[in-house]
């Protein structure tokens, strides 16, 4: 069985990272977008290698590294879990495929096992990217032996087990009570924010807490924060603790895990094709009814098309609207916590007057985050060929999906702003600039994505996860957006007061005159070329 595990993940992998077709294309554009992609991916990855680093670095110079291996257990432990939701019950339990899987020499439980695999995979360089330098930090700060790092890597090992089957349950009940409903995707995505929110309104919660400590608690900051983690995550403190020698936790950090992933395994193997059945079941009711058909001008109908799309995705919708709600839960935070009580907490006197020069830049850089565009043309998937057959011309196709992104994002742009409005208290001039910034920032995302997304299509996905969570044209749009907020709010904080006003104009003058060049660049890329260069 081992052998058929490992051939069968080598496959997976290999279509997952898009080796087999680097390997075998002799299409140079495609080996040329697969170098683009990878360089993205190595400046993200020293991006995160950098936070890790100067956050492990932040906690032991505060003379806290004794729970720097605890912190980053829980925190790779909570990615690992958020990321995994969304795709680990589409993964493990979808039929695309399994038949033919199944006719072949295989076991069911090798297929099983494979696709855990897979996820494990990629959730393992997901964790090295955050234990590995926090280990190095570590090492210089504390004394470290040889059992030590043993422990070390042996946990880490074992570390994605737990969050992983976490994830695949909950994925999978939230699939399974939403396809009882009528509209499913609706359903679905109303259970995932729900849940997605609760972790992050729980995090600001703690955080809160933490702010109202008072300076004889500082002095044992290290110990409340190894309560805090432990009470929420118990493996955190056995991994801390058998870091230091103790047995009893070593066994349970290793053994819990394993002995729920292979409880877990057993389930799926005996009930996969039961299990499959009840979740994927859909409710249907033949209830049409035919009323007055409405006449529309084409941009309107492909607004609509491309809206009915979105919602049908609780996916798309869900990875698109948790950046929008975290706009709207920081405006929120702001209003309540009042200027007064954030530079208690930041220590920093008349912070006030920076961040109300800095927090539309911030707002527009979440707001940048993450674009339903940047993968609208991908979505389509094999299905795009109805769009080349429309009597439309792309700007139409183009501009309906630029609405898209526009509409779903303006009701979390006004709360916001009248959340930090009434929070800030701005001047007129600050006002403006609250109100316009995040406008023009968002209309530069929504073509960003769109240029992006024309420059690297992917319409042979079988999972809608792997387009709208991994695919280039995501990263490229995140990392380009994020990069256009940051750059500013670095200049005004680092350099002379008098020259705010000139990083702003300078910056909202550059970027749109960026999304003019996009723009005008898109409207020249005809529909029946995308994907065939």
């Amino acid at each position: 069985m081992i052998s058929q595990v490992m051939r069968l993940c080598r496959l997976q992998l290999g279509n997952l990272f898009g080796i087999n077709v680097i390997i075998h294309t002799k299409d140079k554009a495609k080996k040329y977008k697969f170098i683009a992609l990878s360089v993205v991916w190595i400046m993200l990855i020293f991006m995160a290698v950098g936070y890790v680093s100067a956050f492990s670095y932040g906690l032991a110079s505060m003379g806290m590294a004794v729970i720097i291996p605890m912190y980053l257990y829980a925190i790779a432990s909570i990615i690992i879990l958020f990321f995994s939701f969304f795709k680990a019950g589409n993964t493990l339990f979808a039929m695309k495929g399994y038949e033919m899987m199944i006719s072949l020499p295989v076991s069911r439980a090798s297929i099983i096992i494979s696709r855990y695999l897979c996820m494990y995979f990629m959730n393992m360089l997901v964790e090295m990217l955050i234990m590995i330098p926090g280990l190095v930090v570590y090492s210089c700060f504390e004394q470290t032996s040889l059992i030590f790092y043993l422990v070390f890597i042996l946990g880490s090992l074992f570390l994605p087990l737990l969050p992983l089957t976490i994830s695949s349950v909950l994925g999978a009940i939230i699939t399974a009570v939403s396809s009882r409903a009528r509209h499913k995707s609706f359903v679905e995505t109303i259970l995932t924010m729900i849940l997605v929110l609760g972790v992050m309104i729980g995090s600001f919660w703690l955080s809160d807490n933490e702010s109202m400590l008072t300076e004889e608690m500082l002095k044992n900051m290290a110990d409340l924060l190894s309560q805090q983690i432990g009470g929420i995550y118990p493996p955190a403190i056995w991994f801390t603790k058998a870091l230091s020698g103790e047995i009893v936790s070593f066994c349970l950090l290793l053994g819990v895990p394993a002995v729920i992933f292979t409880v877990f395994v057993a389930i799926l193997q005996k009930y996969f094709q039961k299990i499959c059945g009840a979740i994927h079941s859909v409710a249907s009711k033949n209830d049409f009814k035919m009323t007055k058909l409405k006449k529309n001008s084409h941009i309107v109908s492909l607004w609509h098309k491309e809206l009915k799309r979105y919602f049908a995705s609780s996916v798309y919708v869900t990875n698109t609207m948790i950046c929008f709600a975290m706009a709207v839960i920081l405006s929120i935070a702001v209003f309540f916590m009042g200027i007064e009580q954030i530079e208690t907490v930041f220590g920093i006197p008349d912070i006030g007057a920076v961040l109300i020069k800095c927090i539309p830049f911030a707002v527009s850089c979440i707001f940048c985050m993450v674009s339903t565009t940047a993968c609208s043309i991908s979505i389509e998937g094999n299905t795009f060929w109805q769009i080349q057959a429309l009597p439309v011309n792309a700007k139409e196709v183009y501009d309906s999906k630029i609405l898209v992104n526009l509409s779903v994002a303006f009701p979390f742009y006004l709360i916001s702003v009248i959340f930090l409005g009434l929070a800030l208290k701005p001047s007129l001039s600050e006002l403006v600039w609250l109100v316009v910034l995040p406008i023009v920032y968002l209309c530069f995302s929504s073509v960003l994505g769109i240029s992006v997304n024309l420059t690297f299509p992917n319409f042979e996905w079988e999972n809608e996860v792997s387009v709208v969570k991994q695919s280039a044209s995501m990263m490229i749009a995140m990392f380009t957006g994020v990069l256009s907020g940051v750059i500013p709010i670095l200049a005004i904080v680092f350099m002379n007061e008098k020259y705010t006003e000139l990083i702003r104009i300078s910056t909202i003058v550059l970027i749109l005159i960026i999304t003019g060049l996009l723009y005008k660049s898109n409207q020249k890329k005809e529909l029946m070329k995308v994907g065939t260069e």
